[in-house]
């Protein structure tokens, strides 16, 4: 009858902690997240720019091709003397001060240059590889936002977890310190309910301070304050949105759509168009000229005039000689050229085998949620058959707080691996930015 009473006493008292200590519920999605961390997030903002830099260098290279007018001259207070020898050792003097204007307006339009056209190119590959890595920074970005998520939901429910036990730990080791003092305990129970209830506390003020840490790093990550607990929790028993046999789709999805293998393929590509802008140093330009100047007293010989001269032709430049430079340039070209076809092919390899390795810890991780999920239940029906026992005394209240406590671990440890489990899933639905917590937290 006492244990009875003890235990609805504790109930009330658990009771009253729910009603008068539950926090506000807060609904943040994974999409919510995202979209406040695309608007915030530091290094998504320097990719943009970045992005944006480069396909500058479109314009700047096609601007070669477009007329090049110019403007220039000068205009001075000229002071001469001119002294001229005769012969007889006799000598003539002139002196001169006025103006001395010159002006010029000139029109340069390239009608050849192999290198500037190549230059196109390479700015074109520049601007998409730009596009492209802002593209995987943005994943990066996903990435980073979703395992944020994953652990914010995590720890609070590791909070919960550890947070569930103490109270009915603290009321064993009162009856315990009560049963002693009667002459019904031992000491070694005292200490040994002490011990479990600090070892239990410890957790549970662990896992606190590791909630806050991941509070700071989601608030740092989205801009989001979180203050109160999640409405959406991790399902501790997750449907698998794969099987084995979408291993060949996923890696070939995964292959298709990698972002570092087309900047790898970019960077392949802008390699080559630099070996062919190295080679157009050998070639000869073309450009067409016009041109008009007006002059006033700019040398000696039009001291007192002013002319004006309109002339148009074409200028243009054939390399003979460079002192090996353009050759030396070439072979480096073709050598840096080879690196990245090799390097595209280290990355291709590498892709592999991590793919493997992720499909492998997938697989294991999954094995480990359905054995824990197996492992929790049992703690719970064990927890039942405990309650019951100890309502009709045959169990002591220790034995039902152990019970709670074994609960809990077992709970705690689903927890985290539910949590790597979804890391997991998340990085094999690569650039699917639609995978959200509905499918990606779905329960049985």
């Amino acid at each position: 009858m006492k244990s009875l009473f003890l235990s609805c006493l504790y109930r009330v008292f658990q009771m009253q902690l729910i009603l008068f200590f539950t926090p506000p519920v807060l609904s943040i999605t994974i999409q919510d997240a995202f979209d406040s961390a695309l608007r915030s997030d530091p290094t998504l903002r320097a990719s943009r720019f970045s992005q944006d830099a480069l396909s500058e260098n479109i314009t700047i290279a096609k601007s070669k091709f477009l007329p090049q007018i110019a403007l220039q001259g000068s205009s001075n207070r000229l002071i001469q003397n001119t002294t001229q020898d005769l012969p007889g050792n006799v000598s003539m003097s002139r002196s001169f001060s006025g103006p001395s204007v010159n002006h010029q307006f000139v029109i340069k339009q390239a009608i050849l240059r192999p290198r500037d056209s190549a230059a196109i190119g390479v700015a074109e590959l520049q601007a998409q590889f730009g596009k492209v890595k802002y593209q995987a920074d943005t994943f990066d970005l996903w990435i980073r936002v979703v395992n944020a998520w994953i652990e914010l939901v995590g720890s609070m429910q590791l909070v919960e977890s550890y947070e569930k036990p103490l109270q009915l730990l603290f009321v064993a080791v009162k009856q315990e310190k009560t049963k002693f003092l009667q002459g019904d305990g031992t000491k070694d129970a005292i200490i040994e309910a002490e011990a479990q209830y600090q070892f239990a506390l410890a957790a549970y003020q662990q896992s606190l301070h590791a909630l806050n840490g991941k509070k700071q790093i989601f608030r740092l990550l989205t801009q989001f304050e979180v203050d109160s607990t999640f409405s959406t929790k991790l399902e501790l028993n997750p449907c698998f949105i794969f099987t084995e046999k979408d291993r060949d789709r996923l890696w070939m999805q995964a292959r298709e759509k990698s972002l570092e293998l087309q900047l790898a393929e970019i960077q392949e590509q802008m390699q080559r168009e630099r070996t062919r802008m190295v080679k157009a140093d050998h070639l000869p330009t073309l450009d067409f000229l016009a041109a008009v100047a007006t002059a006033k007293n700019d040398a000696t010989s039009t001291q007192g005039y002013r002319y004006q001269n309109n002339q148009i032709g074409i200028q243009y430049m054939i390399p003979v000689y460079s002192g090996g430079s353009i050759s030396a340039a070439q072979r480096q070209a073709a050598m840096e050229l080879e690196a990245s076809m090799a390097n595209s092919e280290a990355l291709a390899n590498r892709l592999d085998a991590d793919f493997g390795t992720l499909w492998s810890a997938w697989l294991g991780q999954r094995s480990r949620v359905q054995a824990g999920f197996l492992l929790l239940e049992s703690s719970k029906e064990h927890l039942k058959s405990t309650q019951l026992a100890y309502t009709y005394g045959v169990k002591t209240l220790m034995e039902l707080a152990n019970a709670e406590v074994a609960l809990s671990r077992r709970l705690a440890d689903q927890i985290n691996i539910v949590m790597e489990y979804q890391k997991y899933t998340a990085k094999l639905s690569k650039t699917d930015f639609k995978l959200n917590e509905k499918n990606l937290n779905c329960g049985y």
